[in-house]
């Protein structure tokens, strides 16, 4: 369980990866990197939260 989890995690940080980079550009490059982590870290964050945990899928809608 834990293992996927932390796949799922990786997965979705690789996914926002170019958008976050694209966003960075609007920052001064000696702050890039500090805001990227920061940025990764909040994802990280968020997805243990309970809130993203229960999210509803989309067949619950329906029931």
């Amino acid at each position: 369980m834990e293992n996927n989890y932390n796949e799922e995690t990786l997965i979705i940080i690789e996914n926002f990866s170019p958008k976050i980079k694209q966003c960075l550009h609007q920052t001064s490059y000696q702050e890039r990197e500090d805001l990227e982590q920061e940025i990764k870290l909040k994802i990280i964050e968020k997805m243990a939260t309970k809130e993203f945990k229960d999210t509803p899928g989309f067949w619950d809608f329906f029931t």
